[in-house]
């Protein structure tokens, strides 16, 4: 069994509780995401858009090396040319939903919960912490899951980032029409990156903001430009262990 069968086995014994614990009856603020919106209003100004992540570690790095403080880290995001932000808040990476709630009283810029989402009770908490919008990722949802799960989504005001790896994952979401689409360079399971695939599979992919994600540095942002028709990126590690995260990110921004 491997990392990603272990989190998804987590996130089925947490539903129980989850369901439990939320209150579907607590009323839900009909605010308008603007997670999108950042990220078009970026690539209208000429730039790459990009949305830095926050974490603490990840399955590949024990400890990203520079990591003080939550408020520190996105205080440097708020003051950077980022569009978005993404707080990962499953355990696994060392992150919780309150880190969204701090995040909150720092940052104005969008926040995306990243996370292994499975259930319409991980959406609806992740609107009740304030999250903007959320990820669903293709590889560990069926065709039904994630298009109701979508649907349910965009229904209470999140805007959706779906994430695929493969050419068979684009089936997945051929009914869905999202609006973004991130490609993830890394494989889940084995945790190799190859930055190839954002490449090759935006080729696919029509009339969408596909997102790169993984392995994402200057140098690959201009590879990946050169091939492809990708300016968005998701960017984590090489930001979290960058001595001057500001300038790295404004210089990202400008690859």
């Amino acid at each position: 069994m491997d990392i990603l069968d272990k989190i998804v086995i987590q996130k089925k014994n947490h539903d129980k509780y989850l369901k439990q614990k939320i209150n579907k009856n607590q009323k839900i603020k009909k605010v308008k995401s603007k997670f999108i919106q950042s990220i078009k209003n970026q690539l209208n100004r000429g730039n790459n858009a990009l949305i830095v992540e926050f974490k603490r570690f990840s399955p590949s790095v024990n400890k990203f090396k520079n990591i003080n403080y939550l408020q520190e880290i996105i205080t440097q995001y708020q003051e950077s040319k980022c569009c978005c932000i993404s707080i990962l808040t499953d355990r696994n990476f060392g992150g919780s939903l309150n880190d969204i709630l701090i995040a909150k009283k720092i940052t104005s810029k969008p926040i995306l919960r990243k996370d292994f989402i499975i259930n319409k009770s991980q959406i609806l908490e992740s609107k009740f912490y304030g999250a903007d919008a959320i990820l669903l990722i293709a590889k560990i949802l069926t065709k039904k899951e994630l298009s109701d799960l979508y649907k349910y989504a965009v229904k209470i005001n999140l805007d959706v980032l779906i994430e695929i790896e493969n050419e068979s994952e684009i089936k997945k979401i051929d009914k869905i029409n999202p609006k973004i689409i991130g490609i993830n360079n890394r494989d889940l399971r084995k945790q190799k990156i190859d930055i190839n695939k954002s490449i090759d599979l935006s080729k696919k992919l029509k009339n969408k903001i596909v997102i790169g994600e993984s392995g994402i540095t200057d140098k690959n942002i201009k590879k990946i430009k050169t091939k492809s028709e990708i300016k968005s990126f998701l960017v984590g590690g090489s930001i979290l262990n960058n001595n001057n995260r500001i300038n790295f990110i404004n210089r990202l921004a400008k690859a």
